[in-house]
This record gives structure tokens, C-alpha cells and sequence, in this order.
């Protein structure tokens, strides 16, 4: 293990329990859940799983990717896709407590599964003209 990916193992778990344990008591003390807490933990645990695959905080080192990295990178990224997209809509249903699609009040969160729902489709649009 590199002294980078140490480092970066560290670090995010130091922002995950630094954060979320400041949030807990928040939570547990003060009855507060804060949102920039929750944003902050979920940052932290993105650079760990990110500097477990990949080693760095940063992301893939400089260097030319192999074809198992460009296969992972694919994967993951359309299995993330629908993933986040899925657990948008399981917020939306949880958070309104629906059954039916007319008696959804959060338009807001509404738009934004909308726009999530088209961003894959017109993105591989996009990509595919720049190579025809």
C-alpha cells in the first residue's frame, strides 16, 4: 500500500468519524440533524471508497488507462445512474408518503428526478455526434 493511499484512507475516515460523530451528538443532544453534517459524512465516505478502488483522493492516477479501468469506470457508471436514480424515487415516495403521482407536493424534487431521468440519454446523445 502506497504512502498515498494511507493517506487517503486516513483522511477519509478521520473527515467520516470527525463529522459524523459531531453530528450524532448534534443529534442525540440537541435534536438537530444539521444537512451540511450529513453532505460532510457522505463526502467522506465517497473519498474512501474512492481511495480504496482507485488510491488516490483524487481519483485515477496520471497515467493512461488500461481497459479494465475504462471497464470499470462504464460499469459503474451506468450502475450509479440508475442506482441514484432509483433511490430518488424511493425518497420521493418515502418522503410524501404517495400513492398516486397527483398527490406528490414536493414539484421541486419532482423536477429533479425528471431531469435525472434524461441527463444519461441526452449525455450519450451528445457523445455519440462527437463521434459520427
Amino acid at each position: 500500500m502506497t504512502t498515498i493511499k494511507k493517506v487517503s484512507l486516513i483522511g477519509s475516515l478521520v473527515i467520516i468519524t470527525s463529522v459524523g460523530g459531531y453530528g450524532g451528538y448534534q443529534w442525540i443532544n440537541e435534536k438537530i440533524i444539521n444537512p451540511t453534517t450529513i453532505i460532510f459524512v457522505f463526502l467522506g465516505i465517497g473519498l474512501l471508497f474512492q481511495s480504496i478502488t482507485w488510491g488516490d483522493m483524487n481519483g485515477k492516477q496520471e497515467r493512461k488507462k488500461d481497459e479494465l479501468e475504462k471497464h470499470i469506470t462504464l460499469v459503474s457508471s451506468k450502475i450509479s445512474y440508475y442506482l441514484l436514480l432509483l433511490l430518488m424515487i424511493i425518497v420521493l415516495v418515502i418522503s410524501e408518503r404517495v400513492t398516486a403521482m397527483n398527490d406528490i407536493k414536493n414539484i421541486p424534487l419532482v423536477v429533479v428526478i425528471a431531469l435525472a431521468w434524461i441527463t444519461m440519454p441526452i449525455t450519450e446523445y451528445v457523445v455519440s455526434k462527437k463521434y459520427s
